[in-house]
C-alpha cells in the first residue's frame, strides 16, 4: 500500500481521477487508379485521451496525426469536449464534438471499426454529411419496456458556411462540414438524433437540424461574401444497423438543404435556387463462422450542385482479422460519375488498421 501511494503521488493523480488513453492507427495503399498514383497514401495515428474526475466530469479528445502528400506531418483536433454526467441517462457535452447527425461519423469512422478502407462516398471530408460541430449537446440513453432501448442527442452549434469559389459558369459550391471556431455570421444550428432499439440487434435512427447558413467566397469560413444574405439550412437523416451472429447490415441517408434567397449572386454566377447535398450508402458484412475472414460489400451515391463530383460508388472487399482490433482490409472500388465526360475510376485499396 505504501508503494502504491507513492506511485499515485508521482503521477500527480488523486484517488478521484482516472487517466486512460485509447485510439487507432492505420497505413493505407492504393493501386490501379486513373486519378491517383500507385503507392502508399497514408500513415495515421489518432490517440484518444480520457481524463475523468469522480463520476461526474470527463474530458475526451482525439488528435489526428497524419503524413500528407508532401511528406509533412499534419495535426488536427478531431474532437475535444468536457462532459458533465448529469444523471444515469443524460450527459452535457461542450466543445468540438463529432456530428450526432447519422451513425457513420460518430460511431464508425475509426479505421479499425470501419469495415472498408475508405469512407462511403459523401461521408468524408468535402462530402454531404456533417462531420463535426462546435457547441453543446445533451445526449444519453433511455431504457424502455423489456429489452427495448432508446438513445438521443440534442445539440446547438455554430452555423455552417456555404463556400463558393470560381467565376461565371465555373462556380463550385461546397458545404463546410467541419466545426470552426469562427461564427462570423452569428448563425446557430439546432438539431439532434433519436435512436430506437426494438431489440438489441436492431437500431433505427432519425436525425435532423435547422438554422441559418452564411455564404463565403473562397474557402475561408470567416470571410463572408459582402452583402450576401443568409440562407435557411436544414438537415434530414435516417440510419439503420442490424446484427445477426456474424452478419451486419447497415445503411444511412443524409441530405443538407440550403434554401433559395432572392438577390443572391456570388462570384458573377447566379446561385439563387435551393441547393441539395445528398449522400446515402448500404453495406453488408459477413464473417465466416470460426474463421478470421470477413467479406464486405457497399453501394452508395453522392449528389450535389457540383455536377463534376456527383457519382455512384460500389465496393467489395475481403478482411482478415488478426484480432478483433487488428485488421487488414483489401477492397476494389468503382466510381461511376454522372457526367459522361468524366471517366469512371477503378482502384484497389489496402489498409492495415489497429485499434488500441
Amino acid at each position: 500500500m505504501a508503494a502504491l501511494r507513492e506511485d499515485v503521488k508521482s503521477n500527480n493523480l488523486d484517488t478521484l481521477s482516472k487517466l486512460h488513453m485509447a485510439g487507432y492507427a492505420n497505413v493505407d495503399a492504393i493501386a490501379g487508379s486513373d486519378r491517383q498514383e500507385d503507392g502508399f497514401t497514408a500513415a495515421r495515428f489518432a490517440p484518444i485521451f480520457h481524463f475523468q474526475f469522480s463520476d461526474r466530469v470527463l474530458f475526451e479528445g482525439e488528435l489526428e496525426i497524419e503524413t500528407n502528400a508532401d511528406g509533412e506531418t499534419e495535426i488536427a483536433t478531431e474532437y475535444a469536449t468536457i462532459d458533465l454526467i448529469l444523471n444515469d441517462y443524460m450527459a452535457l457535452v461542450a466543445g468540438k464534438f463529432l456530428s450526432p447527425i447519422g451513425q457513420f461519423r460518430q460511431n464508425i469512422h475509426p479505421s479499425w471499426i470501419n469495415k472498408l478502407p475508405t469512407a462511403p462516398v459523401g461521408f468524408g471530408h468535402g462530402g454531404a454529411a456533417p462531420l463535426s460541430d462546435l457547441g453543446v449537446q445533451l445526449r444519453g440513453g433511455i431504457p424502455l419496456s423489456g429489452s427495448m432501448r432508446a438513445n438521443y442527442a440534442l445539440f446547438t452549434s455554430n452555423g455552417p458556411t456555404l463556400l463558393v469559389d470560381g467565376h461565371g459558369d465555373e462556380v463550385e459550391l461546397e458545404m463546410e462540414t467541419e466545426a470552426a471556431s469562427s461564427n462570423a455570421d452569428g448563425n446557430f444550428v439546432y438539431g439532434g438524433r433519436i435512436g430506437f432499439l426494438p431489440v438489441p440487434a436492431l437500431e433505427l435512427g432519425l436525425s435532423g437540424a435547422l438554422g441559418k447558413v452564411g455564404v463565403a467566397e473562397g474557402h475561408a469560413v470567416s470571410e463572408l461574401a459582402a452583402g450576401e444574405p443568409d440562407r435557411d439550412y436544414t438537415v434530414l437523416g435516417a440510419d439503420a444497423v442490424y446484427n445477426l451472429d456474424t452478419l451486419q447490415l447497415r445503411g444511412e441517408f443524409i441530405q443538407q438543404t440550403v434554401g433559395s434567397e432572392a438577390g443572391s449572386t456570388i462570384a458573377d454566377g447566379e446561385v439563387t435556387g435551393e441547393l441539395d447535398f445528398t449522400a446515402w450508402y448500404a453495406q453488408a458484412a459477413y464473417r465466416l463462422p470460426d474463421t478470421k475472414w470477413e467479406g464486405v460489400a457497399r453501394i452508395g451515391d453522392l449528389d450535389t450542385p457540383n455536377a463534376d463530383g456527383n457519382r455512384s460508388q460500389w465496393s467489395v472487399g475481403v478482411n482478415y482479422l488478426f484480432a478483433n482490433n487488428v485488421i487488414i482490409k483489401a477492397a476494389y472500388t468503382v466510381d461511376d460519375y454522372d457526367d459522361n465526360a468524366i471517366d469512371d475510376d477503378e482502384r484497389f485499396n489496402v489498409q492495415l488498421a489497429y485499434g488500441f
